[in-house]
């Protein structure tokens, strides 16, 4: 079952967004943390108050008990809560009865605020037990609710405009971004020298645009190999083409004996053998490009299979007035084929370039600490430049510049070595200096993922 695409999302929604919940939530917070505190205010203002009026009560209801006189005491607390509409006093006996209630009363409940204290026990006033004062806070109530209604217009006003603000200030800082996009977007294969880049660098943002540039670098580098491959591939198959069309085209002119058909005939099945040899390279560095592995078989000598290999040319050594040597040994698994194929390859192209009369040395090393064997072999001959180098494992690459020896090597023979070494998991090596130059690979000795095995042949 194909699960659905999830659907993108706008950052600059989303960091606009959340910038003004915090802001709302914020706020919000700040004020209700304003109304809480002038609430516990008002609170605490109506209990000093309230003990304030307790005090006072007490001190009137002292001078009656000396003097004995309940009528000043009552006409004293008549004019001291006359002016005072928010707070009633009520005076109860020791049987719970009213015995004085000054003017005000009828409140609803939750806008009371209550304080009941006992009264001092007098002989002149047996009856005094208990007093009441009941503080109308309504105004008090009124005040916080205005002042919640203001602080929720201010929370709102205040989120929307900081808000507002915050989305400004998102989109402008979003706006490298945008102008990234419109860079990437006007690249096409014909521009890939291009370079992202922004008028005033961005912190955040400079190690992604490093990064993609360098990828940009790396396609341009490969897309320019890539041309140059086809230019090569062009000319080392035109060659041969062209000599089996003009050789056919010269043969279909006019009659031709048995014998030079057949010499005709075999020039032909040469230049299709070369042709064939191209095909199959080519072949092979695809499937290493595509990721192929080596198939490693038991671990063996390394030096035994390269012994075999300078062996096989002998003849060409002593043709040449070359000999060789072969120094070290390893032991570890590697594909046998493969393996001679690559010194083949690195073997016949030190015999193109060795000086007459001068020795070849094959050379094996293998480094437990880096996990890697290398087989290099070296010849004495012209250095190659700084510059070739780097290209001597390149498809195609001559270190001639007029293509020189074309008929017998194709420039393919360093890429597949370099091929051998990825699918072995290793890297190659060349180096050229003091007359010597050494040209080599490494394999890896650590257990390779069991994969059919890649050759010319399939």
């Amino acid at each position: 079952m194909k699960h659905a695409e999830p659907t993108p999302y706008s950052l600059g929604q989303r960091l606009s967004w959340l910038f003004a919940t915090q802001t709302l939530v914020g706020l919000g917070a700040v004020c209700a943390c304003i109304y809480t505190v002038m609430a516990f205010n008002l609170a605490g203002k109506a209990d000093s108050e309230l003990s304030r009026k307790s005090e006072l009560i007490r001190h009137l209801v002292s001078e009656a008990a000396q003097s004995g006189d309940l009528p000043a005491m009552r006409h004293k607390l008549d004019e001291f809560f006359m002016g005072h509409e928010d707070l009633q006093v009520t005076l109860l006996d020791r049987s719970g009865n009213v015995t004085y209630e000054s003017p005000g009363s009828g409140r609803p409940a939750p806008l009371l605020r209550y304080a009941t204290f006992d009264l001092p026990r007098s002989t002149a006033l047996p009856n005094l037990a208990q007093a009441r004062i009941i503080m109308d806070r309504s105004g008090d109530a009124q005040l916080l609710a205005g002042l919640a209604f203001a602080l929720l217009v201010a929370t709102i006003l205040g989120a929307a405009v900081v808000s507002a603000a915050g989305f400004w200030v998102v989109r402008r800082s979003l706006a490298p971004l945008r102008g990234l996009a419109l860079q990437t977007r006007s690249l096409r294969a014909d521009q890939l020298g291009q370079r992202l880049s922004l008028e005033r660098p961005v912190r955040e943002l400079q190690p992604w645009i490093d990064q993609f540039n360098e990828l940009l670098g790396r396609l341009h580098t490969s897309y320019r190999q890539l041309e140059g491959f086809n230019a090569d591939v062009a000319h080392e198959l035109r060659t041969p083409l062209a000599t089996l069309i003009g050789q056919s085209e010269v043969e279909l002119t006019r009659d031709r004996s048995t014998a030079e058909l057949r010499e005709t005939l075999g020039s032909n099945l040469e230049e299709l053998r070369r042709l064939s040899s191209i095909v199959n390279d080519m072949l092979f560095l695809s499937r290493a490009d595509r990721g192929a592995r080596a198939a490693p078989g038991a671990a063996a000598s390394l030096a035994q299979e390269v012994a075999q290999v300078l062996e096989f040319y002998d003849p060409i050594l002593v043709e040449k007035n070359l000999t060789t040597r072969l120094d070290g040994d390893a032991r570890i698994s590697f594909d046998k084929g493969l393996i001679r194929r690559a010194v083949s390859n690195l073997l016949s192209n030190a015999i193109r370039y060795a000086d007459p009369g001068s020795e070849i040395q094959a050379e094996i090393c293998q480094s437990p600490a880096s996990a890697s064997a290398s087989v290099v072999v070296k010849n004495a001959g012209i250095p190659i430049s700084e510059v070739a180098l780097p290209r001597l494992f390149d498809r195609f690459f001559r270190i001639q510049t007029s293509r020189e020896g074309g008929d017998e090597n194709h420039g393919l023979g360093l890429a597949i070595v370099a091929a051998i070494a990825r699918m072995h998991g290793g890297h190659t090596l060349a180096r050229s200096e003091h007359g010597i130059t050494s040209i080599g690979f490494t394999l890896s000795t650590t257990t390779l993922a069991s994969e059919p095995k890649n050759n010319e042949d399939e």
